[in-house]
């Protein structure tokens, strides 16, 4: 695996594929203070381009190299996002994994079968008609968790940051003078969750999942992220 460039205080995403849906994430990770580049075959025909789109990069790239990473500048990349064929979407995250150490990858895959593949990348898979399915379950079974997953509260919000503050590093999440209306759900080292409790020490790297009022958030971010 490639080693992965350090925070630079800001997110950047790239996302492999232009239409809809890709302006859509897009413009949601704006609105969430990411960067965020569409690479495309045919950004150059692409015809739809509105006032909301302006802070997205649509960059034309000629084929799916590193050369072509390089130019898009991958090398500063926290997330890719993978939209085209399953084929293509497996050279992206080979290209990201193995000279990039990008951990980030989402890919929409169209047939499951490719699913262990992806999956031994580190990729993260979205199946569309699964996804509904799953989707729809949830709201059945968990509504209220759902709902915040989803951001559709907007007093509410559930985020994920980084430990990248040393001055973190061996605290105990009990240490951490959160604002009363934060609750942190799940710390996530490498591939396993963490059994989070308030004696869970946090190390550089880990993921910690929070809950709690936007405002808010942007105070955990800082303590935590740096």
């Amino acid at each position: 695996r490639g080693q992965p460039q350090g925070f630079d205080g800001i997110r950047h995403a790239i996302i492999f594929g232009l239409e809809d849906q890709s302006l859509a994430v897009a413009r949601l990770l704006t609105t969430h203070g990411w960067e965020v580049t569409i690479a495309s075959r045919t950004a150059d025909e692409w015809p739809r381009r509105v006032a909301e789109d302006e802070a997205i990069k649509i960059q034309a790239i000629p084929d799916l190299s590193q050369s072509s990473f390089e130019t898009i500048g991958a090398k500063g990349a926290d997330a890719i996002i993978g939209l085209l064929s399953n084929d293509e979407n497996y050279r992206i995250c080979e290209i990201a994994y193995e000279h990039y150490g990008i951990e980030q990858l989402v890919v929409r895959l169209t047939d499951h079968e490719d699913y262990n593949r992806f999956h031994e990348l580190g990729a993260f898979v979205v199946e569309p008609a699964l996804a509904t399915v799953n989707l729809l379950d949830l709201f059945v079974r968990s509504p209220i968790a759902t709902s915040l997953l989803l951001e559709m509260n907007k007093d509410q919000a559930v985020m994920e940051v980084q430990v990248r503050n040393r001055t973190a590093r061996g605290r105990a999440l009990r240490e951490l003078r959160l604002p009363l209306d934060v609750l942190i759900l799940s710390v996530r080292r490498g591939h396993s969750t963490l059994v989070s409790h308030g004696y869970t020490r946090l190390d550089l790297g880990d993921w910690v999942t929070v809950v709690g009022s936007p405002e808010s958030l942007d105070k955990v971010k800082l303590q935590i992220e740096g």
